[in-house]
């Protein structure tokens, strides 16, 4: 684990013995549901706190966390809980909604929860598509963060409408994050979102094998209240720019 503590110091975090403890806790149950449910494609203890934890707290780099129970944060598609259960450990009285449609990973999700004993922590089993049309969680996030869900044109339509006027989404994206922000620029716009950062990893804690990219997109506009589109169309007809 101080592999892990020494990057996120970097960050100006420190962690608890407690925290520790809950992060080798989460890794452990991690491992063993992975073994029946197909949680993530890496098992590597050591892996897992690099290529799961840090980049799951690195969003920190691209929009400081608040550490307040003011503060609200949802993670779309959070899987296996990457980036939003490790932020939820990390800044504990953060207000987390993980949003999962999978049943098995809800399942995984809450069963974590559970043994953690973690507060202020919403799981939600539902698609984006209709979650977002929900008063509850329509525009009622000041950071919402997604990892390796979909490219962005559909990832911009998913995930702004879940963010407050002001607030920000930041997407986890590879390498090709520019030529992606640069084929999502309609999107971007049509959801309401403005100003488009990218915040490299390897760049900010001097990590050269690390290939993720933060997209951070600050909203300034009401999402049209159309928008997602039902049924798969974010993914099957992806907005196009014009």
């Amino acid at each position: 684990m101080s592999i892990l503590t020494n990057y996120i110091k970097l960050m100006g975090i420190s962690l608890s013995c407690a925290q520790i403890d809950q992060l080798y806790h989460y890794r452990s149950m991690l491992i063993e549901w992975n073994k029946n449910i197909n949680l993530t494609a890496i098992n590597d203890p050591e892996e897992i706190l690099l290529k799961h934890f840090l980049d799951s707290i690195s969003v920190h780099i691209a929009e400081p966390i608040i550490d307040d129970e003011t503060f609200k944060i949802i993670d779309i598609g959070s899987g296996a809980g990457f980036p939003g259960l490790v932020i939820k450990i990390v800044f504990p009285k953060s207000k987390v909604t993980l949003l999962e449609a999978t049943n098995k990973k809800v399942n995984f999700l809450r069963f974590v929860k559970k043994e953690l004993g973690l507060m202020d922590l919403n799981i939600i089993e539902s698609r984006a598509e209709i979650a977002a049309h929900n008063s509850l969680f329509r525009e009622n996030f000041d950071l919402v963060v997604s990892r390796g869900v979909a490219k962005l044109p559909t990832l911009s339509e998913l995930t702004l409408p879940f963010c407050k006027i002001n607030g920000v989404c930041v997407l986890h994206k590879g390498p090709n994050a520019d030529t992606e922000v640069l084929d999502s620029l309609t999107a971007i716009k049509q959801m309401g979102g403005n100003k488009t950062e990218l915040f490299p990893i390897s760049q900010e804690l001097d990590m050269p094998e690390n290939k993720t990219v933060f997209v951070k997109i600050t909203k300034s506009r009401k999402t049209p209240g159309n928008f997602p589109r039902a049924d798969g169309k974010p993914k099957k007809r992806p907005l196009k720019n014009v």
